[in-house]
């Protein structure tokens, strides 16, 4: 009787650290997006073609990086975070490959000498 309490309460535990393992890994990933797009100053216009240009280089970027296929569809939303390297802009696209269109996350840094530079591609 004590074996199968004790294996009764082995297994409800078990559940409970994978349960909350995967909770945890989730608003992880949440949290990750809200911080990734909490910039500094919003972007008013996500159809300035500076913006644009901007998300667009990452997109090219990446398909040489990752020889894939993506291609622009529109930047959603973003900001901007000045830092002493130069302007990072964290933008919200929507991307298309092999006519499957996906939510990206890109992160490009602008250098003072308007050289740029892909910092993330999610």
């Amino acid at each position: 009787m004590a074996q199968q309490f004790n294996f009764l309460l082995l297994s409800c535990l078990s559940v409970i650290v994978v349960a909350s393992s995967f909770f945890h890994v989730s608003s992880a990933r949440s949290g990750l997006r809200h911080n990734f797009l909490d910039s500094e100053k919003p972007i008013k216009n996500p159809n300035d073609p500076t913006v644009v240009g901007i998300a667009t280089f990452a997109v090219n970027e990446h398909n040489k990086e990752s020889k894939s296929n993506f291609q622009l569809v529109r930047v959603m939303t973003g900001g901007t975070d000045v830092i002493p390297d130069g302007t990072v802009y964290q933008l919200e696209i929507s991307a298309s490959e092999s006519n499957i269109i996906t939510t990206r996350l890109v992160a490009v840094l602008v250098h003072p000498d308007n050289v740029k530079e892909l910092i993330s591609f999610e």
